[in-house]
């Protein structure tokens, strides 16, 4: 299903107990304990905030490295299929 197609089939589900405040909160609640384990295991994935800071300053070493003819650049595709690993 496509993004619209999920939204549209959440408000579809939501509609039929929005009169039910009991659950509505059921639901509110298994919304907000789904965000936080998806949050949880995209910081278990992801990088930490100084590594990115630390990717980007080697990044930028590199660009002023490959300015001064110092480094060779690699072919665009060689960059694209390291991050398609």
């Amino acid at each position: 299903m496509t993004a619209l197609q999920l939204n549209a089939a959440l408000h579809r589900e939501m509609s039929y107990i929005v009169t039910d405040s009991t659950m509505m909160e059921r639901a509110l609640k298994s919304l907000r304990q789904i965000r936080r384990e998806h949050k949880a295991q995209q910081t278990a994935k992801g990088d930490s905030p100084e590594q990115v800071k630390e990717d980007l300053m080697e990044a930028f070493k590199n660009l002023k490295l490959i300015q001064e003819g110092k480094l060779e650049a690699k072919p665009i595709e060689d960059l694209f299929n390291e991050l398609q690993d």
